[in-house]
């Protein structure tokens, strides 16, 4: 008995539905990545705006009497690296510059000290970084970074939040925190886009 019409209606029927399964799979993928992509819509708002890569200009901290608190751990001028991407995730690197191995025994002893303290992540050996994903709210003026891993292990999984100011290629980002020792301080970090 021959069945190879019978095979060639199976093989038909096999491809067709291949076929509607690869095409099923490429609208779910489109419908994927223009969801991604509109977690930073339209290139005029904030969100949008935001995505790009940031040099520290400046970062500054100042007491509940707007003295100006210098910081033992990031020094006076940092340098850092601040990265928001088109599918809602950021990035920051904090460094006191000048780092140098003979620093270790000093700010080993420091950092086995080290506390969380509230809305902000923790340096640790001169060195602060975090990754996660970034919510924008845009009406009241600013994000929140939730922390998927950090430098300091106390800080993972936290959220925390940071005000934020848009003027040209400058980006402001302020937050009120406290000093290891529980006092009220207000930090600011300026950042210029990276073209």
């Amino acid at each position: 008995m021959d069945h190879t019409p019978r095979r060639r209606s199976v093989f038909g029927l096999c491809l067709a539905a291949a076929a509607c399964l690869v095409i099923t799979l490429s609208t779910a993928q489109l419908r994927t990545r223009s969801a991604k992509a509109s977690t930073f819509p339209a290139r005029s708002s904030v969100r949008s705006q935001l995505i790009g890569s940031w040099r520290l200009v400046s970062r500054e901290t100042h007491k509940s009497n707007g003295e100006l608190l210098p910081d033992p751990n990031l020094a006076a001028t940092p340098s850092g690296f601040l990265v928001y991407d088109a599918s809602g995730h950021v990035a920051v690197q904090l460094s006191r510059k000048g780092r140098s191995v003979e620093m270790l025994g000093e700010d080993c002893k420091i950092a086995t000290a080290t506390k969380t303290t509230p809305n902000t992540a923790q340096t640790i050996l001169g060195y602060d970084a975090y990754f996660g994903t970034v919510t924008v709210h845009e009406q009241e003026g600013y994000v929140t970074h939730h922390l998927e891993s950090a430098l300091f292990p106390g800080d993972i999984g936290h959220d925390i939040n940071r005000n934020f100011k848009l003027s040209g290629n400058r980006l402001t980002l302020s937050f009120d925190t406290t000093t290891q020792d529980g006092a009220p301080i207000t930090r600011a970090l300026v950042w210029e886009r990276l073209e």
